[in-house]
Formats: structure tokens, C-alpha cells, sequence
């Protein structure tokens, strides 16, 4: 139980922090001129789901 509980808390500020960081990245990517890598804002925006989906898991 108390395993759980924690795994949420977990799963909901990944969620939030993820979700956050590629927000950002998608801000500093479109203020950019030149090439630009887009694996951060790609894999960050993939993550933010998975911990998503863990969240609705530990519900």
C-alpha cells in the first residue's frame, strides 16, 4: 500500500516535470534560426505520457 502511494507521487511529478521540460523545449526549438536537434523535446513529450499512464496505473 504504502509502495504505491509512493510510486504515485513519483509518477505525478515526472508527469509534471517532463510535460514542464518539453514545453520549454518546444519554446527554446521554435525561437531557434538555425538546425536544430529535436530528440530532447521527443523523447520528454513521449516520457510525459508513459508517466501518464503510470499515474492512472497507481490510481
Amino acid at each position: 500500500m504504502m509502495l504505491t502511494k509512493i510510486a504515485l507521487f513519483i509518477a505525478i511529478i515526472m508527469t509534471v516535470y517532463l510535460f514542464a521540460y518539453s514545453y520549454i523545449e518546444a519554446l527554446r526549438i521554435s525561437n531557434s534560426e538555425e538546425k536544430v536537434y529535436g530528440g530532447t523535446f521527443i523523447f520528454s513529450s513521449i516520457m510525459a505520457f508513459v508517466f501518464s499512464g503510470l499515474t492512472y496505473l497507481f490510481i
